[in-house]
């Protein structure tokens, strides 16, 4: 009995080595790509998270303010100002937004006539810019408490697909009303941490 001992031709194997080729590019381009978009999907939603989480714990302090600067600058960075008293003694917080380095930051103190001594910068969210990061109102006839508009732009994604979102938050001082324009003046409230770098 004669057994037959013809394998595949050359050419014929080239032709399975090409057909393969193309499967496992097309199959390696379709995994990098869902990759890509997950890692994508989940710069977003970081980013979101950490300014949700900073939105949220300003929320909660600023609700209490009894009192909202006029914002102004330390050291060239956009600053804004408020005063607490619901722990007793009344506390300034300020907010700065660190344009160098893409920080949302805060720090406190104690409001005296002395010299004051804040607390180290806090990061309250990373990788955010803004042209015009807060924006006072004061109480008018129409809004009875004063108000800070926080805008910040967050950009993530990497640099080869850069995305940026934008968020705008109000908040709005519970404890003021139309006559703290005058007890308590936009300009003068907890300025004096301007001078303290």
């Amino acid at each position: 009995m004669r057994h037959d001992d013809s394998g595949y031709t050359l050419a014929e194997a080239v032709v399975t080595m090409v057909i393969t080729a193309i499967f496992m590019g097309a199959t390696t381009t379709s995994i990098l790509s869902l990759y890509s978009s997950a890692n994508r999907a989940q710069a977003i939603a970081d980013a979101q998270q950490q300014l949700g989480v900073a939105f949220n714990r300003l929320d909660r302090q600023i609700r209490y303010a009894s009192g909202v600067s006029a914002p102004g600058t330390l050291n060239g960075d956009p600053v804004v100002e408020y005063v607490t008293t619901y722990t007793g003694s009344p506390v300034c917080t300020q907010l700065r937004l660190r344009p160098s380095t893409g920080q949302l930051q805060q720090r406190t103190w104690k409001q005296t006539t002395g010299a004051i001594a804040p607390t180290p910068w806090t990061q309250l969210a990373g990788g955010v810019t803004a042209t015009t990061p807060f924006t006072f109102h004061d109480a008018t006839d129409k809004f009875n408490f004063q108000r800070l508009e926080i805008s910040l732009s967050a950009t993530f994604g990497g640099a080869a697909a850069p995305l940026t979102r934008q968020y705008n938050g109000t908040f709005t001082a519970l404890n003021t009303s139309l006559n703290t324009s005058a007890s308590t003046a936009s300009t003068t409230t907890c300025v004096e941490g301007r001078s303290v770098p």
